[in-house]
């Protein structure tokens, strides 16, 4: 019986962890909308799919320290869509990534610095990103 409730404890608590992460995830998406002006207009969250690739995408990058990418070749590419990554913040924030033009994502930098110093923009051909470092640096380049 003490195992069995042992079981049952730990499950419980999963099911809180679980159910506290999206509570966080929901609070900070809410946050973007009223922070971010015409967020609704401007961008949408990715859907199953494309978490999938981008996660696979960030998985193929080579970080320094947490947050902080090590580029070791630049390259220049054609800004369109792109998807919004964090990449320090916390745990909800890495696992909220956001669809939009590069250039409003760009003018809406402020907004996003808030949230998070250091910033992945993955190009929807899953190939090309842009790394912007916690002084506003931008960096573009490729998975080679």
């Amino acid at each position: 019986m003490d195992d069995n409730m042992k079981i049952l404890l730990q499950q419980k608590k999963m099911q809180l962890k679980i159910r506290q992460k999206r509570i966080a995830i929901q609070q900070l998406r809410e946050g973007f909308v009223q922070n971010i002006e015409r967020f609704n207009e401007k961008y949408r969250y990715a859907d199953e799919i494309e978490v999938a690739k981008i996660q696979d995408f960030i998985s193929k990058l080579d970080f320094v320290r947490p947050g902080q990418l090590d580029i070791k070749e630049r390259s220049h590419f054609l800004h369109n869509n792109v998807y919004l990554c964090f990449l320090m913040g916390t745990s909800a924030l890495f696992e909220i990534y956001i669809f939009g033009k590069y250039d409003d994502i760009i003018s809406d930098y402020d907004e996003w610095e808030v949230f998070s110093p250091y910033l992945l923009l993955v190009d929807e051909d899953f190939n090309h990103y842009v790394y912007i470092n916690d002084y506003g640096e931008i960096m573009e380049s490729q998975i080679i």
